[in-house]
């Protein structure tokens, strides 16, 4: 499936590295910038005060600073616990933003990872790791693992929820929805929980389900649910009391005429005819 995407060109990792100061030192840079390229520091433990472009950012575990290129900045921890990742890169290239630069000029450059922080965490822990490694292809690894940390950073920085669900197309919203169906056909499934799953209203969604399907959803529940039945008359010796009620239906009576009003014969016919013909 074609996807738009935000990048116009990825970057190759330049340099990285763990960082942990020395028992009784403090991490601490000057102020400084950096001409041919940015880097990313990711803090794992303790906090900092870090200034970006003039701007002051208290940091602690779970914050990700962006150092754009060019961009004057300047770096202290507030004890000597203090842990980090930091990775060098250059080639980036983000539409409509300068060579190099994660983010815009009026963006914060410090990030909240939150639920996030112990994926990307793992990310950066592996991307270093590979980074540092004597093994073949490692730097063809460790800059796939960082093009895959960009991506999730770019979906916190550059996307709203709201615009994920706009870029989502038709076919994922109803392939979504017909696979909740076909895993969950024996509970309740109504209108409710299918629209909130697809992020659609209740009528666009169901306008786009029948455009792509042919049906609407509760006809395609139910002949998902007939066509599970079919197997079980095929298969089993279950009663009709219980197959109904594997299929999501608590009435038996309700169950049977449903399912000779969709295929033409009663379950018990059906049962019979297919079990015949299998012997």
């Amino acid at each position: 499936m074609v996807r738009h995407s935000i990048f116009v060109r990825m970057p190759d990792i330049l340099s990285g590295a763990f960082i942990k100061p020395e028992p009784g030192e403090r991490f601490y840079f000057p102020l400084h910038q950096h001409e041919n390229n940015s880097e990313m520091l990711l803090i794992l433990e303790g906090e900092g005060d870090f200034r970006v472009d003039g701007k002051p950012y208290a940091a602690k575990a779970g914050s990700l600073l962006f150092y754009n290129r060019g961009v004057w900045h300047e770096e202290r921890s507030i004890s000597d616990r203090f842990r980090a990742i930091y990775v060098g890169y250059a080639g980036l290239q983000i539409r409509g933003l300068p060579p190099d630069y994660l983010s815009g000029t009026e963006q914060p450059a410090m990030l909240e990872l939150n639920e996030q922080f112990l994926p990307i965490k793992q990310l950066f822990g592996e991307m270093i790791t590979e980074w540092h490694s004597s093994l073949p292809e490692s730097a063809v690894i460790a800059n796939g693992l960082f093009r895959n940390l960009l991506g999730r950073v770019a979906r916190k920085l550059h996307y709203s929820e709201e615009d994920e669900v706009k870029r989502r197309p038709n076919k994922e919203s109803v392939h979504l929805a017909r696979r909740y169906m076909e895993e969950n056909y024996l509970s309740d499934v109504n209108l409710t929980i299918l629209s909130n799953l697809t992020h659609l209203n209740a009528y666009h969604f169901i306008h786009v389900f029948k455009q792509e399907t042919g049906m609407s959803p509760i006809q395609y529940l139910i002949r998902y649910r007939i066509e599970v039945a079919k197997k079980y008359l095929e298969t089993t010796r279950l009663p009709m009391v219980e197959i109904a009620e594997k299929v999501g239906y608590k009435s038996e009576t309700y169950f049977q005429n449903l399912f000779k009003k969709m295929t033409g014969v009663s379950p018990g016919q059906y049962r019979s005819t297919s079990q015949g013909e299998h012997l």
